[in-house]
């Protein structure tokens, strides 16, 4: 079911995004910075006391607190641009939770939302996860971390959306993992 590829025109550009049209479809792609990584990690993996490392933060496009799995961007700074995958996922770990890990697999790759972004994201596990030391939110980020006991993960994100809260479908997504897994 290939299509041909009428070349992009570029509509609009401003600092992250830019917005282009190919034939009569719209939509949106990162300047820099393209491949998003998203990172679950397990701290305690495979003893009783095991936790998932989630977190929060108020998105602005959807105006509410959204509950994620720990995630950025591959090369999203100049001093990153030539980094892996696994790097970028090391440093996001550790920026927004604190923790860090030994390494890092590939679970998926797959848009975030086709109709709308051109973007594709690595869903990766964290393996080997330890308690490194404080978070260090990029810029203005202000990031909650929340370590979960696996046991309790259903309800605890069944509390977040009676506060209001939404829950990125990612989460849901490496639980699924997760799971499969075990």
């Amino acid at each position: 079911m290939g299509r041909s590829q009428e070349p992009e025109e570029l509509l609009a550009r401003g600092r992250f995004v830019e917005l282009v049209r190919r034939e009569k479809w719209e939509y949106a792609r990162r300047v820099r910075g393209t491949t998003p990584v998203g990172i679950l990690a397990v701290d305690g993996e495979g003893r009783a006391e095991a936790r998932v490392i989630l977190i929060s933060q108020f998105r602005v496009p959807v105006g509410k607190v959204c509950v994620e799995i720990p995630a950025g961007l591959v090369g999203d700074a100049e001093a990153h641009l030539t980094e892996a995958w696994q790097e970028a996922a090391r440093r996001e770990l550790e920026e927004e939770t604190g923790y860090t890990a030994e390494s890092f697999e590939e679970l998926s790759e797959g848009p975030t939302s086709a109709g709308m972004s051109a973007e594709l994201i690595k869903l990766v596990r964290a393996r080997g996860v330890k308690k490194k030391g404080a978070q260090m939110p990029d810029g203005e980020e202000e990031i909650t971390v929340h370590e979960v006991p696996l046991r309790e993960v259903d309800t605890f994100l069944r509390g977040q959306v009676g506060q209001g809260r939404l829950i990125d479908p990612k989460v849901y997504a490496a639980l699924y993992f997760l799971n499969r897994s075990e």
